[in-house]
């Protein structure tokens, strides 16, 4: 039980829970947690934050009233994370709100200060399964508490280097070569598309399990056994990555790289993924294998199948390479059909290509925007693709 001078507070955060929870589950607090802080009052207000913070993670990121506004390219990149993290996906079903959010450590930094973590479990099997744990902060500014990544706290005895538009920060020390890599990579594409030159605040990570905890995730499911990867976010035109990605050469994945431009030259609701892919397979290689050697391996495969049907593994989504690191037949067609459209009109003309829609059954939107922007209908794609194979050096 709360003291008795905290009930109203208390009624409150729960009539919270209830209106905004109605379809879902709020998080879970043991009363202790708050029995402890020598605030209680704040703690509460501290979690009525929380709550209503958790009940608009799934909207975008820019419209959850209660980021602090100051720290929203950093939560934003945490939330893109926690999106959809209580739901149990298997196979094509969704059980939405299966995993219930516990508070599981609450610590008052100061007056106004409140560190959170939390984890989000379910029943499986009878036993316990955890999908995530979050560390989060809770700041009051002018009587109302805001959440928001630790990213800041955790790197305040970083370094930082700026390059032009670029801002660096670092532990130790990082390799100015990379730096340049980088810059060069991001305004190859950015002239494709067309963005404008905007800041970008780099993190070098020794690996992605650093990245995730100055980032705020502590574990997630999803990146068990993952050694290297990043984060990315763009807010009020700036850009954030931090990268875990040192098994890249120049410590970032160039494919990667394209489908985070893209998305800031367009909305993912328009994009073609098939059409996407091409382009990253294109400019950034897949799986550490770069352009040259994917068409000397979708070339070796074209000469074991002289009989392919180009059309029919397309729309059936095959892979020519399988395994953990697929790569794709309709990815590599459309690296090809890239590369000719930009070598006879200009990148411009790929993008009715690249917008044309998200993948349908059939592909009846990508092959009308193809006959638009090449010429090549339905019914000649198999012919016209193994031209192209067979023009590639």
């Amino acid at each position: 039980m709360l003291p008795k001078n905290l009930k109203p507070v208390a009624l409150c955060a729960t009539l919270l829970l209830t209106a905004f929870f109605s379809n879902a589950q709020g998080p879970i607090i043991k009363n202790q947690l708050l029995q402890q802080l020598p605030d209680k009052q704040g703690a509460v207000k501290a979690i009525d934050a929380l709550t209503l913070f958790l009940a608009a993670k799934d909207k975008p990121n820019s419209e959850n009233a209660y980021v602090l506004k100051s720290e929203l390219i950093t939560t934003s990149d945490l939330l893109d994370e926690m999106k959809g993290i209580d739901d149990y996906v298997k196979d094509t079903v969704k059980e939405k709100y299966y995993y219930k959010c516990y508070v599981t450590n609450m610590i008052q930094l100061d007056t106004d200060n409140y560190l959170m973590q939390l984890s989000y479990i379910g029943a499986a099997n009878n036993y316990a399964a955890l999908r995530a744990s979050y560390r989060l902060l809770a700041k009051r500014v002018d009587g109302k508490f805001y959440i928001y990544s630790p990213l800041k706290q955790n790197t305040i005895s970083w370094k930082t280097k700026t390059y032009g538009n670029l801002t660096c920060h670092y532990k130790t020390g990082f390799n100015a070569a990379d730096v340049k890599a980088y810059q060069q990579k991001v305004a190859f594409y950015d002239s494709k598309l067309n963005l404008p030159n905007e800041p970008i605040n780099y993190y070098y990570c020794d690996n992605f399990v650093e990245a995730q905890q100055l980032l705020g995730i502590d574990y997630k499911m999803d990146y068990s056994g993952v050694k290297y990867d990043s984060f990315s976010a763009h807010e009020n035109n700036t850009t954030l990555v931090i990268s875990g990605d040192a098994d890249h050469p120049h410590h970032f994945n160039a494919h990667d790289l394209w489908h985070e431009r893209l998305r800031m030259a367009m909305s993912k609701t328009v994009i073609n993924r098939p059409v996407d892919e091409g382009c990253a397979y294109l400019y950034g290689g897949s799986w550490s294998y770069t352009w040259p050697e994917l068409v000397e391996k979708f070339k070796s495969y074209a000469t074991a199948n002289p009989n392919a049907d180009w059309l029919s593994l397309y729309t059936n989504s095959v892979p020519f390479e399988s395994g953990n690191k697929g790569l794709y037949i309709a990815y590599q067609l459309n690296a090809l059909i890239v590369q000719k459209i930009e070598k006879e009109k200009g990148f411009d003309a790929v993008l009715p290509l690249l917008s044309c829609g998200p993948r349908q059954k059939g592909d009846d939107n990508y092959f009308a925007a193809l006959e638009k922007a090449t010429g090549i209908t339905k019914a000649d794609f198999n012919a016209e693709m193994w031209k192209l194979v067979k023009e590639e050096k």
